[in-house]
């Protein structure tokens, strides 16, 4: 089968510009069994931050192998410039300064007790524990395909808290 080189790049110039418009949802793979419900991952590369509307959300998320275990939840302040209008994707993100971290957590979701910064980018996830084995800190990965073809790895959950 001959596939005709400049049908194939409007096709993956249509893809990319489709994808940087936010009207396409990439599909993320997810490390471990835990998976982010809120504050919810945004659908493509430039909105993966989403604004929420408090300074204590109750973080929730799904656990495909529930049972058995307790989980620790951790938050991090992050310098990274993620906000819708500026990030580049495959920028490097920094996880942060971690700013919150409770343990021992039975059910799958956990309100933080104490106020967020103001319009501020935060990193959160999950773990699972089991008396002192711990797994790694749920995370996602995403390929993005288009004119150009990247990958982001180990990307923490994100969001961003109200201006007030």
């Amino acid at each position: 089968m001959k596939i005709n080189v400049k049908i194939l790049m409007v096709i993956l110039s249509i893809i990319c510009c489709v994808n940087a418009a936010g009207c396409m949802s990439l599909p993320k793979n997810y490390t471990g069994d835990l998976r982010p419900i809120y504050p919810k991952l945004g659908s493509t590369m430039m909105k993966y931050y989403q604004v929420i509307d408090t300074l204590q959300p109750e973080l929730q998320w799904e656990d495909s192998k529930p049972g058995g275990h307790t989980y620790d939840v951790c938050v991090w302040e992050t310098s990274s410039n993620v906000t819708d209008e500026s990030f580049v994707p495959f920028t490097y993100r920094n996880w942060g300064d971690q700013v919150y971290y409770v343990q021992g957590i039975s059910d799958t979701h956990h309100k933080i007790n104490e106020q967020l910064k103001p319009n501020t980018c935060y990193h959160w996830s999950v773990r699972t524990r089991n008396g002192m084995s711990v797994s790694d800190w749920a995370a996602f990965s995403q390929t993005m395909v288009g004119i150009v073809i990247g990958y982001e790895g180990n990307i923490p959950y994100g969001f961003i808290t109200p201006e007030k």
